[in-house]
């Protein structure tokens, strides 16, 4: 991930997706059911085979984005290396 993914990621259409994610999850940690600093965590990256590029924060389908709080999202980047595929 790039630094220009992190601006992405401040954008509306991520919010709109965030709060969308956020909702669906009850506004919980889906591993201690926390309720403070919230991140939705993507559970896997696609690049794009024809131009190489990262697909949009937003575009994902939502069975690949995850409610968790700081602490729980953090020890799992810790722990697993999120998958990278390449899609169409």
């Amino acid at each position: 991930m790039t630094a220009g993914y992190n601006t992405l990621l401040k954008s509306p259409q991520w919010f709109e997706k965030r709060k969308i994610i956020l909702a669906r999850d009850n506004n919980k940690c889906r591993c201690c059911s926390g309720t403070n600093s919230l991140n939705v965590h993507h559970r896997q990256y696609h690049v794009s085979k024809r131009t190489g590029n990262f697909q949009l924060p937003w575009k994902y389908h939502q069975k690949y984005l995850i409610t968790l709080c700081e602490k729980c999202h953090k020890a799992g980047h810790a722990k697993f290396k999120i998958p990278t595929f390449t899609i169409s």
